[in-house]
């Protein structure tokens, strides 16, 4: 045998110098193919980079419109910064400007938001009531007269002098010894003043008419010198200064009706109010607050700022150094607004956690689509020599390139069509929006030319699946703990992160556990259609078992828009009962009717409105001394009728139950219910000082007795006929509670009421502060933020749908392609979409309506609730169970419409053809 000559070792083929331009001439290739998917990435990008942005702009402008709603419905009264001292501010006509100027320093120096939504400072200076003294005598109507002396520099720019001339300051002496001369030889000229017309009307008074006001030393003479109307008589004026445009009408049970007029005189005339002695004159001032604010916080400190300090003004020609204590309502107002928005973004920021999940997880399964489009340009770079760092790098600087400008074009619209402040912080999560699809591009699974079947294993093939399961799971766990355990607490100026992805993390969580669970029931109907003869069902169910994991991102989008439609019907619901329910308490009946009195007759009348079943009366003695031994609390007496008081306040929550013995002396005292604070000693013989000591039984101790008090923190609680039989006193109602009928039309009896008692009563009813509470910005934001979430879900749920059944479409189309060749009806192909899709839907909806139940005790019990509600206690949470049985067809009726759009756009997506080679 010859040897043989060993075959030479073949060297590496050197590569050829087109290898490296034909690897990136793939590579831009592969960049510029899959246009349609990239197009669809990129529409997605700038519609979440759009939300993302419009979403804290619309919280602003909303928390902006609440707290001017709140000022604006707060009467202007209550809203404006107010303050009285004895004494006058100035003498003469050039000292107002250097008053108002003072005010209107501290007002500036108190912060630029209150400076800015505050109007000019107003003042007056009025006396006291001084029984008067008419030349021609009183009106027989009136047992008394009497009138109080106010100067107001600025009262020309709201009334019309409709007879005579505004006054003329007066020559009276400002030495007390020189008006005492003049006094007791009567040779004071009369000072001028004038009258409103329905005032001088009712006191018998015309132009040039005269009156005297005794004091210790003498007599003040004065002359009417015009009559004047008001310019508008619903101005906020008319609120401040009360009493002026008619005289105060005063009834005494005993004597009659009493009349208290108010007559102007000059402004720059007023040393000798103090000269004159006892008309003890006091200067009041209020600042206007306009119904709007654009930073709450801020005008809030500013003003809590103000009223906390003692202002010294000192002015020329005034009182030595008068001093300033401001008041203002508005403070809880605005500190109800404020907690009402914190509590409306803490629930908005659980809604939005969703969204924003949702949106990152499409935003991942578009860069899947795109990558799976590209797949065999992808595979072609790879063999060519491109390594997978090159070609992730490529594909996620593509990602960025193309995604950034398209965020920041959704952004600018966004910006654009939401006006407001300009804010950093409300596009960062634009900018999260912008560099995903460049991390998910480069973070995506690289195909190669490897034919692989990657449906055949049902266990993943991820090691970690079950660590980060697990993770999850503790982590849900860990967050809904801490919201459950800590409680609710005061509200806070910030969105609690933990609350906020509560629902984010148990949407997951859930999810996690359906497509754990779902190849269960799956398997069992595989099992089924393997016995039968339909050749769809065994396919879908084999082919949906398999792929499971495809549909975990719609499946999550789905739970989510499911658990939101839930969430938002019952957290609806329950705000609404719960603001009925402490409307209810607040308002103590039906309706409440506060004046300053009723007779019988009004009372009578009242009861005898239409749809009006019962009412009770509640009469007031402020100021009463409580004794017990030696000491004494001043406290106020409210009369009952005990009667009746039950029979109207049977629905309202947290009602005084008197006994049934209450309206029996016990053994000679009166038996009283009394407020927490005095507490009472039975071993002390507490009694009432009237004109008689009335000694007192307490059969009850409460915090509170709803609608039957005004106001009130010490206070004692007793039957209306036995008080008025103990002491005496008449005690004419000023609280009358009405109820209504079950049947009857709330908002007809209310206008019948209105019509009947006109501006004599003030009227409050649990169905007004329903109605405020849906008209609120605040409620309607909520509202508002709860469907577009839906929205936003259910497009997103689509999408992702659509885009799922675009990544099966291959391999649906190589079987569909085997089954025609087969000779499989056409049909088939829509069932085996079916299969794909219903199971997801029917899944979700179940795991959603799970979340969305369980979500509401959660915000319960993490969110104060309570500045929505106007209760004391957070409100339980209500579940309708037509209005979400409702709410769940409706949804599955859209999603199914959805889902058949989808199913018509993956059925053509699908290839049908075989070709030779091909997998199957």
């Amino acid at each position: 045998m010859s040897a043989r000559t060993p075959a030479p070792q073949q060297r590496p083929a050197a590569p050829r110098r087109g290898s490296s331009r034909m690897r990136w001439r793939l590579l831009l290739r592969q960049a510029r193919s899959g246009r349609g998917a990239t197009v669809a990435l990129l529409v997605i990008v700038a519609v979440t980079a759009a939300v993302f942005t419009a979403w804290p702009r619309l919280e602003r402008g909303t928390f902006a419109d609440e707290v001017s709603y709140q000022i604006a419905t707060t009467p202007p009264t209550l809203r404006a910064l107010t303050a009285s001292t004895e004494g006058y501010p100035v003498d003469h006509a050039e000292g107002w400007q250097a008053w108002t100027e003072s005010i209107d320093e501290l007002v500036t120096e108190a912060g630029p938001e209150l400076a800015a939504g505050t109007g000019t400072p107003r003042t007056s200076v009025t006396t006291a009531a001084v029984q008067m003294q008419i030349e021609h005598g009183k009106p027989d109507t009136f047992y008394q007269v009497a009138a109080r002396l106010r100067a107001d520099p600025d009262i020309g720019d709201y009334v019309t002098v409709a007879e005579g001339t505004a006054p003329e300051p007066s020559q009276w002496p400002t030495t007390m010894d020189a008006l005492l001369t003049q006094t007791a030889d009567q040779s004071l000229q009369p000072a001028d003043v004038m009258l409103a017309e329905d005032t001088a009307e009712a006191m018998g008074l015309e132009v040039g008419d005269r009156f005297d006001l005794p004091v210790y030393f003498g007599r003040l003479p004065l002359q009417v010198s015009g009559i004047f109307t008001a310019n508008d008589p619903g101005a906020d004026q008319w609120q401040f200064q009360l009493n002026t445009l008619s005289p105060r009408i005063d009834n005494d049970p005993n004597r009659g009706l009493a009349a208290t007029a108010m007559a102007y005189i000059a402004p720059d005339n007023l040393t000798w109010l103090t000269t004159a002695g006892d008309l003890h004159p006091e200067t009041e001032v209020w600042v206007p607050v306009r119904p709007s604010a654009t930073n709450a916080e801020a005008l809030t400190a500013q003003m809590r700022a103000l009223v906390a300090t003692t202002h010294r003004l000192d002015t020329p020609g005034g009182s030595s150094g008068l001093s300033l204590e401001f008041s203002a309502g508005l403070i809880t107002v605005l500190d109800r607004a404020i907690d009402r928005w914190h509590g409306t973004a803490a629930v908005l920021a659980m809604v939005a956690a969703g969204p924003i999940g949702v949106a990152l997880a499409i935003l991942a399964l578009a860069s899947r689509v795109v990558v799976a489009r590209r797949e065999i340009t992808l595979a072609l770079a790879h063999a060519r020599g491109a390594s997978g760092l090159q070609l992730r790098g490529l594909l996620g600087a593509e990602g960025a390139l193309v995604g950034l400008p398209v965020a920041a074009l959704g952004a600018a619209v966004a910006t654009v069509a939401v006006p407001g402040s300009f804010q950093i912080g409300d596009y960062w999560l634009a900018l999260v929006a912008g560099l995903a699809p460049g991390l998910f591009l480069a973070a995506a699974r690289l195909p190669n030319l490897r034919a692989r079947r990657g449906d055949l294993a049902l266990r993943s093939a991820s090691r970690w699946r079950w660590v980060a399961e697990v993770a999850l799971v503790a982590l849900t766990a860990a967050a809904v703990y801490l919201v459950v355990t800590r409680g609710v607490g005061a509200s806070s100026s910030g969105t609690d992160p933990v609350a906020a992805a509560v629902p984010l993390l148990l949407a997951l969580t859930v999810c996690v556990a359906a497509v754990r669970v779902l190849p269960l029931p799956l398997g069992a109907l595989h099992a089924a259609a393997r016995r039968g003869r339909g050749l769809s069902a065994f396919l879908g169910s084999a082919r949906t078992i398999r792929e499971g994991g495809l549909a975990m991102v719609p499946l999550f989008a789905l739970v989510v828009g499911t658990a939101i439609a839930l969430f938002a019907t019952t957290m609806i619901t329950t705000l609404q009962h719960g603001t009925d329910a402490g409307a209810r308490a607040e308002v103590g009946a039906d309706v409440r009717l506060t004046g300053e009195r009723f007779s019988a007759e009004d009372v009578e009348a009242i009861g005898q409105v239409d749809g009006v079943t019962a009412t009770t009366t509640v009469s007031t003695a402020p100021s009463v001394p409580l004794y017990q031994g030696d000491d004494y609390d001043r406290v106020t007496v409210y009369a009952v009728e005990s009667s009746t008081q039950g029979e109207v306040q049977t629905d309202v929550p947290g009602a005084v139950e008197l006994p049934d013995d209450f309206a029996e002396l016990d053994q000679g005292t009166l038996r009283v219910v009394v407020s927490s604070t005095p507490v009472v000693a039975a071993d002390k013989d507490p009694f009432l000082l009237f004109d008689e000591h009335v000694p007192i039984t307490v059969v009850q101790q409460t915090d509170a007795a709803p609608g039957l008090l005004v106001q009130s923190t010490d206070w004692v609680l007793a039957d209306l006929t036995q008080v008025r039989e103990l002491t005496g006193l008449a005690l004419l109602p000023r609280t009358v509670l009405v109820d209504i009928a079950d049947d009857a039309d709330a908002h007809q009896v209310l206008g019948e009421l209105d019509s009947l008692l006109g501006d004599r009563a003030t009227m409050e009813s649990p169905a007004q502060s329903a109605a405020d509470f849906s008209a609120s910005p605040a409620a309607a934001s909520m509202q508002a933020g709860f469907v577009a979430a839906l929205v936003l879900c259910v497009l997103l749920a689509v999408a992702a749908i659509v885009m799922t059944l675009v990544l099966a479409a291959p391999a649906r189309g190589r079987l569909l392609a085997v089954l025609r060749t087969l000779g499989v009806p056409p049909r088939t192909s829509g069932r085996l979409v079916a299969w794909e899709t219903v199971p997801v839907v029917v899944a979700a909806m179940v795991s959603g309506t799970l979340v969305g139940l369980a979500l509401p005790y959660l915000v319960a019990a993490g969110i104060d609730l309570r500045p929505f509600t106007g209760a004391q206690t957070q409100p339980p949470v209500v579940y309708d169970p037509l209005l979400l049985v409702g709410v769940l067809a409706a949804l599955a009726v859209v999603l199914a419409l959805c889902v058949w759009l989808a199913t018509v756009v993956a059925r053509r997506l699908s290839l049908s053809v075989l070709r030779i080679g091909e997998a199957s």
